[in-house]
């Protein structure tokens, strides 16, 4: 609005206001328009500034509707009228300025104060997430001789790393522990199937010790029940030092011929990986949710139940007896082992060494040599003076007088011209003065059960290739490692296997009992060092014998409830067995205050936040642990006091921006007023919850209560499933949704907007889809800043178990994760002058993660190249960006290490020869769909920019 000077000077140039001071303020700037276009993020609400009002007030000291004011014609900011005018444009610029920012808090879309969003929602009642617990399983570890039971509500607490605290967690079950099931071992050996049926065939046997007198080529005697003996020769001796025993390599039999088979096969880093990133088996909920038949329960193979049946109802006072029986009893068999002789002493013939028979002729002079014949040898003279009958072919003379030799034991014989080693029988044993060959010597001469010579053995020749094995010790077997040829309930814990032999008796296992199982992978092809755990439920438990093993006892043999989801290296493998589920957060009891009658809607502030919320099957996702006691009588916690009637005991709870946990009671005609009373109002509660509670796997190792017994707990498994109390991003976004599906899901964007509000669950899709075979209704979730949500956590079975009860229970659902995208960016940016690049390109980085984070991307939102450049652009000091890179690589690409390499080279070609240096337009990301080529069903996309792998946003400054 002009307006015409007061003074009629004429002299007002707009292009220059210094050509007469009295024109100064001739234009009326306030009041400015309030009026906003939507979807932008702030109100503009101020009618002005204090420049504004300030020039606005200079302009109407000149108006004719003022005639008062016309004397006023200096313009001098020393002037005291117009310091008065600036002071009065202050207090108007002050006021417009809180009156904006009210303005905006007043909707959800532009507050910023989180205490704004926390009331705008509860104006539509809806109450912001307080987050969630954190749920985990532990394995204690008692004291030797000790069974006691550990109580709901058990503490302990992790060890924290550095920047870290230490976070408490209690015992949600109950658990009647056994040291005897601390840590339970696979069967790792079993006897060893030697009998006189398969002698000739073993290959190697196991010598309990270690024995430094075996040497290769010596023989063993094996000895059996149905007197059957056989000699094998030792071919490689391997000492286990740790084990304690001996290898044995036995020599071949000539009819026996080694099979190699070669299994070598080529797997490639993408089958390795895809096995690496298997998800564990989805476990029953709890024992009662535990599927099992009155035939699995009652079966005659399930000898458990009938032992506990002797020992618990039918026969109390037997007690324990029937497993120390079970423990001790081995099924023979008639042909088995008896005992091992080592021969490992060598003796010969007498004679063996003995020149040769001189020949003289008539003058006396040696002629020649020939060899001696045994039937010259007709005299033997005994130390009883007594006359031995000549008996060669059953009497074995040897070389030496050799002590230990017992009638009735047994030597071997080896010849030369004999294919085999003949096993005899020790009759008699003379030690005797023995005359033959031209020698004497003091021998050992033994009758033997049956002829050892030939009839057609003349010569002395014979002796000279002889050569006689004695016993010089016994030898005792030990159990071998398990063949799985023998044992097949005991193989490599594969994928479909539900059952597992135990390395002995075992009882006090029950049937919907948690189980850890711990182990180094094997089913990594060509991969060592890969450790995992899973948890399991028991879902039986036999007590029995391997059928074909003889010479076994009875072993524990475990069965799941569904099968294990990885296979382990045996040797490695531990099974803990005083399992139990426990969540995050630590108890607390705290007096809140004293009750007054004569006051309405009395409220108590807890004093240790935050309040621990648990998963629950209900809309919100949580159920509070705050219990509230008046009196010593529990009163019950309800969502709003507005339906209650004067006589209920109830009260209401407000959580704050600060996560403050406030307690309101009613007034006497909304809910009961609290009898008046001297500190008779408590609280017990649990303190803890959110992400923090998300430790890692063998951090909680510090038992905060030890009841005597109790020596140790671990989490071999991670605890997942914490998520902090809703952003307010996120109250911004769910707020709205909370009341559209009005707390259950009947229409497909009904399941997921239930979804996003569960408390945590940050982002969410329902897609109606085919599976191949049947319509579905497909969910994909992603955690509350993207947590991991492990299937066999309490979040994600209370979240099934919520779609079910306020959804249509008969609909059938595919629950899936987000498959990740991880953008590629690579951008030159110029920078005006003045700007520094490294200020300036910090700056861009945290727009960019900003833009394309988590938060604020959402499940199938394509990534366009324009977005990128207007986020770059709108940083303060970027002249203009030329982004040559805009790619993404996704989960399933990942997986496949060629893809990975292929798309990586490409990438790094771009800029160099050989690229073509454009961007691409745009990132499409997919929302579920079922592949019908490869008959899969993938989950949502979803694209962010992940902070954790900087070199995904690669920035560089263009200098000309």
């Amino acid at each position: 609005m002009k307006l015409s000077c007061s003074c009629n000077c004429h002299n007002y140039k707009p292009s220059d206001r210094s050509s007469c001071g009295c024109c100064e303020g001739v234009e009326i700037l306030t009041p400015t328009s309030i009026a906003n276009q939507p979807g932008f993020s702030t109100l503009a609400y101020r009618v002005g500034t204090h420049a504004s009002f300030l020039e606005t007030m200079k302009a109407r000291l000149g108006e004719s509707k003022f005639p008062s004011l016309k004397h006023l014609k200096t313009r001098d900011p020393q002037d005291t009228s117009l310091a008065l005018l600036d002071a009065w444009a202050t207090v108007a610029d002050v006021l417009t300025f809180y009156q904006e920012r009210i303005a905006n808090e007043g909707y959800l879309r532009t507050a910023i104060e989180r205490r704004s969003l926390v009331e705008l929602a509860r104006l539509v009642d809806y109450a912001h997430s307080p987050g969630v617990s954190a749920s985990v399983y532990l394995a204690f570890t008692l004291e030797d001789g000790y069974n006691l039971e550990i109580p709901v509500g058990l503490s302990s607490q992790s060890i924290p790393d550095s920047n870290e605290s230490p976070e408490f967690f209690e015992t949600s079950e109950k658990l009647q522990a056994y040291a005897q099931l601390n840590q339970l071992k696979p069967r790792m050996s079993q006897p060893q199937q030697v009998n006189s049926t398969t002698v000739t065939e073993i290959d190697k046997i196991y010598l309990d010790g270690i024995n430094a007198n075996l040497k290769p080529n010596d023989p063993l005697l094996l000895i059996f029940s149905d007197a059957k003996q056989f000699i094998r020769k030792i071919q490689i001796i391997e000492p286990q030092a740790e084990e304690n025993r001996t290898k044995i390599t036995l020599q071949l039999l000539p009819k026996i011929t080694q099979k190699l088979t070669n299994k070598n096969s080529e797997n490639t880093i993408e089958e390795r990986i895809k096995q690496l990133i298997k998800l564990p088996s989805l476990q029953p909920a709890n024992a009662l949710e535990l599927e099992r038949t009155k035939q699995q329960i009652f079966s005659p193979e399930n000898i458990d139940m009938n032992f506990r049946l002797i020992n618990n109802t039918l026969n109390p006072a037997s007690n324990t007896a029937i497993y120390q029986i079970l423990t001790n009893n081995k099924i023979n068999s008639a042909n088995q082992l008896n005992r091992i002789e080592f021969l490992g002493i060598k003796a010969a013939p007498f004679g063996h060494d003995v020149a040769l028979k001189p020949i003289f002729d008539q003058q006396g002079r040696i002629e020649k040599y020939e060899e001696w014949q045994i039937a010259d040898v007709n005299e033997s003279i005994s130390s009883s003076s007594s006359t031995l009958p000549l008996e060669l072919r059953n009497i074995l003379a040897l070389d030496a007088q050799y002590d230990g030799i017992t009638p009735g034991s047994s030597l071997a014989i080896e010849r030369v011209d004999v294919n085999e080693i003949e096993i005899y029988q020790v009759i008699k044993i003379e030690n005797i003065s023995k005359i033959a060959y031209n020698i004497v010597g003091r021998i050992t001469q033994l009758t033997l059960d049956k002829p050892w010579l030939k009839e057609q053995d003349i010569s002395l020749d014979v002796m000279r290739k002889t050569t006689v094995y004695l016993k010089s010790e016994d030898l005792n077997l030990v159990e071998k490692p398990v063949d799985l040829k023998d044992a097949p309930s005991a193989q490599n814990y594969i994928s479909d296997q539900m059952e597992i032999e135990l390395d002995n008796l075992y009882e006090n296992l029950q049937p919907g009992r948690w189980l850890i199982i711990s182990g180094e992978r094997s089913d990594i092809s060509d991969v060592n060092g890969v450790w995992a755990s899973e948890v399991v439920m028991l879902a039986g438990v036999r007590q029995d014998i391997c059928a074909n093993l003889s010479n076994d006892k009875p072993h524990t043999f475990l069965k799941f409830a569904r099968p294990l989801a990885y296979s382990y290296k045996r040797e490695t493998v531990t099974i803990y067995g005083n399992v139990v589920k426990a969540t995050h957060g630590e108890t607390h009891t705290e007096i809140l205050g004293s009750g007054d009658g004569t006051k309405a809607n009395q409220q108590f502030t807890l004093s240790l936040p935050p309040l621990s919320y648990l998963p629950a099957p209900i809309p919100s996702g949580v159920a509070s642990t705050l219990e509230v006691y008046v009196n010593d009588v529990r009163w019950q916690e309800v969502e709003n006091l507005i339906e209650l009637s004067p006589t209920d005991r109830a009260y209401v709870t407000q959580t704050d921006s600060d996560g403050n946990t406030t307690i309101i009671f009613g007034n006497g005609e909304h809910g009961a007023r609290l009898p008046s009373g001297i500190e008779n109002v408590k609280a017990v509660y649990r303190a803890g919850t959110g992400k923090s509670g998300n430790v890692a796997a063998e951090k909680i190792t510090q038992l905060a209560m030890q009841p005597l017994g109790l020596s140790g707990v671990l989490n071999p498994i991670a605890a997942t499933g914490g998520a902090d109390p809703e952003s307010d991003y996120e109250i911004r976004r769910n707020a709205p949704v909370g009341i559209t599906s009005l707390n259950r899901a009947v229409s497909v964007q009904d399941y997921a907007n239930f979804a996003r509000t569960f408390t945590g669950i940050g982002k969410s899709n329902a897609q109606r889809l085919s599976n191949g075979s049947e319509q579905i209704l497909h969910i994909t979730i992603a955690g509350a800043d993207d947590i991991y949500i492990d299937r066999n956590s309490d979040l994600y079975r209370s979240f099934v178990q919520a779609l079910y009860q306020f959804g249509d229970p008969y609909q059938s659902l595919q629950i899936d994760m987000r498959e990740l995208m991880l953008l590629i960016i690579s951008a030159n940016v110029r920078i005006l002058a003045n700007y520094q690049w490294s200020f300036v390109a910090q700056e861009i980085r945290t727009a960019l993660f900003d833009k394309f984070s988590f938060e604020n991307q959402e499940l199938g939102e394509n990534v366009v190249l324009s977005g990128v450049i207007s986020t770059i652009q709108q940083v303060p000091g970027v002249d203009y960006v030329d982004v040559d890179i805009l790619d993404s690589v996704s989960e399933t690409e990942a997986q496949s290490p060629d893809i990975l390499n292929t798309k990586l080279q490409e990438l790094a070609k771009v800029g160099s020869t050989g690229g073509n240096g454009q961007p691409k337009q745009w990132i499409p990301v997919n929302l579920a769909v079922f592949d019908s080529t490869i008959n899969q069903l993938f989950p949502a996309q979803l694209a962010i920019l992940n902070p954790k792998v900087p070199d995904t946003l690669i920035l560089k400054e263009l200098k000309s």
